[in-house]
């Protein structure tokens, strides 16, 4: 089963499993907090989500669900998110990434310097 058969298998999984890592890496490293592991590793996982998705718009390919984009934003990838749509040009003019995704980035900082701080 290749990728345009399951885009979700090769996009959100991956982005997700570097999260994990991100965890899994703080932990091992013992001073370094996993929510700091967390938030790196599934802002190394959306960016390229978005990456393949501008790809594929850009060769009409399969699609990463949008609901795929706003989700990994919603779990820690909004810095991620934003760069990407600013860097790649990527789902700027949709009003609901314009206002969303910087929203999400925002508050995905807030809730990292929260976490940071208890």
């Amino acid at each position: 089963m290749g990728m345009r058969a399951n885009p979700i298998r090769f996009t959100l999984v991956p982005a997700l499993a570097l999260g994990a890592a991100g965890v899994a890496v703080a932990q091992s490293f013992g001073d370094v907090d996993p929510g700091v592991g967390w938030v790196l590793g599934i802002n190394l996982g959306t960016y390229p989500t978005w990456w393949i998705d501008k790809r594929q718009a850009k060769r009409s390919g399969f699609r990463v669900p949008e609901w795929t984009l706003h989700l990994l934003s919603m779990v820690g990838g909004g810095p991620a998110a934003v760069l990407a749509m600013r860097t790649l040009r990527h789902k700027t003019r949709k009003r609901v990434f314009q206002i969303l995704h910087p929203l999400l980035a925002a508050l995905n900082v807030a809730a990292l310097g929260w976490w940071l701080m208890q």
